[in-house]
């Protein structure tokens, strides 16, 4: 990862944090503490949903390939 991914990852992992937060207190301090809680449910769990669907997903997690297999078809097959 380099220096412009990082500062991207951490500027929206700090939107996906703060922006619904704030929504989330200024609904509440203006009498709507029900909207305030979906609005910050919603903003959260979409930023989750992006953070995954952009950085985690494209990932290739698995074991390089032979790892696990046995060495000799035949041996195998006993």
């Amino acid at each position: 990862m380099n220096r412009d991914d990082t500062i991207v990852l951490g500027v929206t992992i700090a939107a996906v944090v703060i922006v619904p937060g704030l929504a989330n207190g200024f609904l509440s301090q203006m009498g709507y503490p029900w909207v305030g809680s979906a609005v910050w449910a919603l903003g959260y769990g979409l930023g989750v949903v992006y953070i995954w669907y952009e950085w985690i997903r494209p990932l290739d997690i698995g074991a390089p390939d032979g790892v696990g297999l046995p060495e000799d078809e035949d041996s195998a097959e006993e």
